[in-house]
């Protein structure tokens, strides 16, 4: 037996796919899902007793930041990552052409957990544009930093993490000026067609039409902030989706959610959700710096909100598995719960009670249960979860 050779028993297995929980064990060996079935005998393995948990793939933030080092947002992959249960992550442009070497060389191989990465289509990247923090600038203050040979030779420079491209159109991150947010959201498109990847494009307070950006999007590009408070969101007022919003999604287009520290409110995800049935495809928090200690804190944390807006858990799941996985195209090693598939495996607690959870705006809702990380398994490898913050 291999040193991680380890047998769960005795716990709801979801795999992935948006499947009800079966009551199977799981056996894994050599840093992968060896065998999943009823019963299964130990060959001396060690026994992690599952009872009363969840048995999940590896949880996915697909929005975080997590260059730690640089800029005013980001924090340490670790921040986000095991202790919260997540096994795997993706940076959502931190870093641009300019500071991704240092990405690449310092943060991506020091990680425990897979930490994948979209690439700033503005040079300098994500690292400024707070607006408690003079001079403040943001990724697309000069057009002239949406630069796509650039952001094209550096993809293909560091091709082993980097899954896709990424823009923030928001007017005051391109010093109002809606010529530096067109040259980014031309920019992106342009970078990716010529990689070949999915873009991810933050939308919110722009001066570019919300439909003008929906109307662009590809099959496999992901929209993400879609709760969030600004009147230029994809609701109408009475949380109806608009046409083009459901037009996206049926061109294959993956609305993420992005919670954030202004990004995520219940009065537009209410109606929306609850009433009109516009889920999202992916959970993610947009972890950092400034939304750490809340309202964003951990992703069962948002994916607890999903729980009370009456998201069902194998759904909620699937958000933050399979469908993240996809979303970075690497669902062949990733997402799931399957034999072959790498043993990243996630075991949550389902807990009873009375939970506060805030929203971007400080609004309180009261959720009669809420999902914690117990424990978490990278390649082989298990890990307590629990917040020290």
């Amino acid at each position: 037996m291999s040193a991680n050779a380890t047998l769960i028993r005795n716990g709801q297995v979801y795999d992935g796919t948006g499947a009800e929980a079966q009551r199977v064990d799981v056996r894994i060996g050599n840093g992968v899902i060896q065998e999943i079935g009823p019963d299964l005998p130990s060959q001396g393995e060690t026994i992690v007793d599952a009872t009363g948990l969840l048995v999940c793939p590896g949880l996915i933030d697909l929005h975080v930041h997590v260059f730690s080092g640089i800029g005013l947002y980001s924090i340490d992959p670790v921040e986000a990552g095991l202790r919260t249960g997540v096994t795997s992550m993706l940076d959502t442009g931190t870093a641009g052409a300019l500071t991704y070497p240092n990405m690449s060389r310092f943060i991506l191989p020091a990680a425990e957990e897979d930490v994948f990465t979209l690439l700033n289509i503005s040079m300098i990247g994500a690292i400024q544009g707070h607006p408690d923090f003079p001079p403040f600038m943001g990724d697309l203050n000069d057009g002239r930093h949406a630069h796509v040979a650039s952001a094209v030779e550096c993809a293909r420079k560091y091709p082993k993490n980097l899954v896709g491209m990424k823009v923030r159109l928001t007017s005051a991150l391109a010093n109002y000026d809606e010529k530096n947010e067109l040259a980014g959201f031309d920019g992106v498109f342009e970078a990716a067609d010529q990689m070949g990847t999915p873009l991810m494009i933050h939308h919110a307070a722009s001066k570019i039409p919300t439909t003008t950006v929906l109307n662009a999007l590809r099959s496999g590009d992901m929209y993400t902030h879609l709760y969030h408070p600004h009147a230029d969101h994809a609701f109408a007022d009475d949380g109806m989706p608009i046409d083009e919003l459901l037009e996206a999604r049926q061109r294959g287009v993956v609305f993420d959610v992005g919670h954030g520290v202004g990004a995520f409110v219940w009065r537009v995800a209410e109606p929306a959700c609850e009433k009109f049935g516009f889920w999202p495809d992916t959970i993610s928090t947009d972890l950092h710096h400034f939304n750490l200690r809340g309202p964003v804190i951990d992703l069962p944390t948002t994916m607890s909100k999903f729980l009370f807006l009456g998201m069902p858990v194998k759904d909620i799941i699937r958000a933050v598995t399979i469908n993240a996985a996809k979303a970075m195209r690497v669902d062949d090693r990733l997402g799931s719960i399957q034999i072959g598939k790498q043993a990243d495996i996630t075991l949550l607690k389902l807990e009873d009670g009375r939970f506060a959870l805030s929203d971007a705006e400080g609004v309180m809702r009261h959720s009669s249960r809420r999902l914690t990380a117990e424990f978490a398994c990278k390649r082989g490898v298990w890990h307590r979860c629990g917040l020290w913050i």
